[in-house]
């Protein structure tokens, strides 16, 4: 095959990866966002199998990308050589650029595949798992636990971990937030979410356990069991939203 439509055939192939990649970009970020794998399908495949044509396409242009560099090797080379004094001199110089240039572009991969496993970290607070059947025995009627929970080492982690990506500070859908406390306990917007003292009759547990008729990504809000009980036997306990206590200043 002559080098032209070689090309063609290479351009394509990459402009055909790209819209794929675009294309299942769009479906997993707008039609199946997060939280919606085990509750939706988009023509018969799950968000999961969605991201998987994605990954595919994503290793195809870049394996496409690999062929057109191989493919146009002696122009980098040629280039770098015009571009760099360093390469210009001896019969060597397209062979020292073309190794230097090969180096480079191992250097940076290497690099970035170093920085991803080193920039892992466990978080302080795992964030609860999603779609997870709740647990019959969070919503039993066993008197609550004598001791209090202590609201910002136990409760407030929950909310920060869980909630204040689309309720916090920066962006509050439905206007509500959920690091006030007011949000919690007023009747603006109807019955509170939390009435101090009765479980059955906050509506926040019926939010975080799915079980509230009519809403919207209802499994995006549903919490772990041991999330659950433990927001239970708070609101069981008076649901205490104590003032935070400053830090004592260093001496």
């Amino acid at each position: 095959m002559s080098r032209g439509p070689l090309n063609l055939l290479i351009d394509v192939l990459a402009a055909a990866c790209l819209l794929t990649m675009l294309a299942t970009g769009y479906v997993l970020r707008f039609p199946l966002p997060p939280a919606t794998n085990r509750t939706h399908e988009l023509w018969g495949l799950s968000r999961h199998e969605w991201g998987s044509i994605h990954a595919w396409a994503s290793l195809g242009l870049l394996l496409v990308l690999a062929i057109h560099l191989a493919l146009h090797w002696d122009w980098i080379v040629t280039m770098i050589r015009h571009r760099f004094t360093c390469f210009q001199g001896g019969a060597n110089g397209g062979r020292h650029a073309g190794l230097v240039t090969l180096a480079v572009l191992t250097t940076l991969a290497g690099l970035f595949a170093l920085a991803t496993h080193l920039g892992v970290r466990e978080r302080d607070v795992p964030l609860h798992l999603l779609n997870e059947p709740p647990d019959p025995a969070a919503f039993s009627t066993a008197p609550p636990r004598k001791r209090k929970v202590d609201f910002w080492k136990e409760i407030m982690p929950v909310f920060q971990a869980s909630c204040l990506k689309c309720h916090g500070p920066t962006r509050q859908t439905s206007g509500f937030r959920a690091d006030q406390r007011e949000d919690f306990f007023s009747s603006r917007n109807g019955a509170p979410l939390v009435v101090p003292g009765n479980a059955a009759a906050s509506r926040l547990l019926d939010i975080i356990s799915g079980r509230q008729p009519g809403m919207k990504a209802s499994a995006a809000h549903q919490l772990a069991p041991v999330e659950i009980q433990l927001l239970k036997t708070w609101i069981e306990s008076g649901a205490d939203w104590p003032a935070r206590q400053p830090k004592p200043a260093l001496e």
